[in-house]
Parts: structure tokens; C-alpha cells; sequence
């Protein structure tokens, strides 16, 4: 996400911008996987004067800096995929085909296909992303704000009803398993924003997604990091690791702002498959890298940075010049929120 001071920091000129510093020290981090996601809470259309909370409209050059720093498929379904309307949906798509950056969520038509389908080392992935929204007999919407008529062209699921929402992905789950995806992954904008645990809609819906198969849970919207675990399915027959929330990895929602903790943390989920000689694919690892958004200086001085956080946060914090209280803090966070003993902080 970009607030308002951060495109201030960002500006190097009368309408232009540059966002890679934000990225320098986790580029290598991203660019180091197979595959790699980020979910893109903003638009980008570039006809319009960028625009931050509570609508968002960011530059071109946040797609720049996203590319240059390794990811590859961008999820664009959240809360503030309308923001700009139906033109900043197909802006935003458009601008990510320019740079050969993959989207996932939003369809310039009604009858595209609703997920991606990526074959690496050997191994086939589906993904598919979706947002919560509401319907009535009006049509669709997402934060309050109507879907124009798009509602066939963006993966929303129904944000009371668990049902429901699993009914909608699980039709395209069923088309990704006939399609020959070996490993299949969901990422999901939902929960509560603000809350540290993830609410019975979260687990009631994860825990049919992996009793359906689905191999891996990338959750996100309540701005901060809640947990990342292993769920068996009720059959005992498969598992799937589902993070529930990755919390902030790019924004300016800090404490001394919201006086809320944690809003200033975030991580990077981590995970390592494995095909064996039968063409089964099992995750041999789940990690998580703590990060925490560094911010120095103030106006266009201002400099954020997304700093990687090791298990030393001494070592980290002198490492990067960054306030010890703060990284220590983020790594208590997200020590605080990990259960599941079989998911570990990269390195150790």
C-alpha cells in the first residue's frame, strides 16, 4: 500500500516517482524463489493523480519497483480493487502485462479464465485469489462500493456466508485439479482488520479449502500478522498450511498513527516442496522471515525500508541501523502468533 507521506518520500519529480529503495534490503529474499506473490492493495491508473486512503490510486512506478524486486504473480483482488472503478480495474491490468507481471483476481472479461496456471521445476501450480464483498439484488460489492457490472470479471466471495464463498472457489478448484495442477494455492483477503487471531469465518473456510485439497492458504487484510499453521484434513488424508495473515509488508500504518501494535510488521511465508519419485508434491518446509517497514527522516526525506529480520534482533538492528526496540518488538509479534511448532523463522 501507499499512503500519502510515502508518496511524498517516493516523488523525484513533478509527477514521477521511484519505490525500489523501499525493496533493496528483501529483493534478494523474493528474487532467490521458484515463484513468488504479493497482493497489490491499491490501482494504478496513471490518467488519474495518484490518490491514497481511503481511495487508492498509486504510480506506474510501484509496479517498477515490485518487478525489479523478483515477484512474479500479483494478486489485484482486495478491498481496494475498486477504488478507481471499472477504468482503475483495467489500468491496473494493463500496467502489470507491461512489465510481464502475472495478476490473479481481476479479468478484463466475464468469461476469462479465474485462476493461473504455472508449471516450475517440474512441478504445476494453481492459483487463485479472491476478496469478501457483499451482494444484494443489486449486484456486487466490495468495500461499500459497486462493482460497476463487473462482478463476473473479479473473484469475490460473500463475507458472512462460508458456504457460500466455498462453493465459488471450490468450482475453480475443480477446474485447476482437471487442468493437472499438482499443487494448489489460495490467496484470500479476509478476516478482521486489526484483530491478532483469525476469526471462525477464516478457520471454518480454510478448513474446507484443505479438506478440498488445496495445499496452500496466503491470507491478508487485517494489517497485521496472525498465525501460520499446518491443517490435516477431516479425513486425515491431506494437509495444508494456511497463513492466515502476512500482516503490512509496504505502508505507512505505524503505531504512533493507529496506536494499534503490530501494524508496523509484516512477514515473508516461506515454503519449500518436494516431488518424490510417485509425482507427489509434499512442503518439506514452512518458514516465515519476519519484516518490519523502517522509516527515517520525515516529508521527502523520508525513507522506508522493508528490513528482512533475523532470530538476533541485536544482529538486525545494527545490521541495518534500525531501532532495536522496533525489530525486536516485530519479532516478538510474530514469535507471539506462531503455534505451530512444525513452522520456523527462516535460518534457524
Amino acid at each position: 500500500m501507499v499512503h500519502y507521506p510515502q508518496l511524498v518520500a517516493q516523488k523525484t519529480g513533478e509527477g514521477t516517482y521511484d519505490f525500489n529503495d523501499n525493496f533493496i534490503f528483501i529483493k534478494d529474499i523474493i528474487g532467490d524463489s521458484d515463484l513468488s506473490f504479493a497482493n497489490l492493495e491499491t490501482t494504478i491508473l496513471a490518467s488519474r493523480k495518484p490518490s491514497t486512503y481511503p481511495r487508492f490510486n498509486s504510480p506506474p512506478e510501484l509496479l517498477d519497483a515490485i518487478k525489479s524486486a523478483g515477484f512474479d504473480i500479483i494478486s489485484t483482488i482486495n478491498n481496494h480493487t475498486m477504488d478507481t472503478g471499472k477504468a482503475g480495474v483495467l489500468a491496473t491490468l494493463d500496467e502489470l502485462d507491461e512489465r510481464g507481471l502475472t495478476s490473479v483476481g481481476t479479468y478484463r472479461n466475464k468469461n476469462d479464465v479465474k485462476y493461473v496456471v504455472r508449471t516450475v521445476k517440474d512441478m504445476k501450480f494453481g492459483i487463485a485469489a479472491y476478496t469478501c464483498g457483499y451482494f444484494n439484488s443489486s449486484g456486487s460489492y466490495i468495500n461499500n462500493i459497486p462493482t460497476e457490472g463487473m462482478g463476473s470479471q473479479l473473484n469475490i466471495i460473500d463475507t458472512t456466508s462460508v458456504d457460500s464463498s466455498f462453493e465459488k472457489i471450490r468450482v475453480q478448484i475443480e477446474k485447476m485439479k482437471q487442468e493437472g495442477c499438482e499443487f494448489i494455492t489460495i490467496i484470500l483477503h479476509w478476516g478482521t482488520e486489526y484483530q491478532k487471531e483469525p476469526n471462525s469465518y477464516q478457520k471454518k473456510l480454510a478448513r474446507k479449502l484443505v479438506d478440498e485439497g488445496v495445499d496452500l492458504i496466503l491470507g491478508s487484510h487485517p494489517h497485521l500478522v496472525q498465525s501460520m499453521e499446518f491443517l490435516k484434513s477431516s479425513d486425515g488424508k491431506h494437509e495444508g498450511l494456511v497463513a492466515y495473515s502476512m500482516g503490512n509488508f509496504l505502508s505507512n500504518q505505524r503505531f504512533d498513527i493507529l496506536e494499534i501494535k503490530g501494524t508496523e510488521t509484516g512477514m515473508v511465508a516461506r515454503v519449500t516442496l518436494d516431488k518424490d519419485e510417485d509425482g507427489n508434491i509434499a512442503i518439506m518446509k514452512a518458514e516465515y522471515i519476519p519484516t518490519w517497514i523502517s522509516l527515517t527522516g520525515v516529508e521527502e526525506n523520508a525513507d522506508y525500508k522493508i528490513l528482512p529480520i533475523g532470530s538476533d534482533y541485536v544482529e538486525t538492528a545494527e545490521k541495518y541501523d534500525a531501532d532495536e526496540k522496533s525489530v525486536k518488538e516485530s519479532l516478538e509479534w510474530l514469535r507471539s502468533v506462531m503455534k505451530d511448532e512444525k513452522v520456523t523463522i527462516y535460518g534457524e
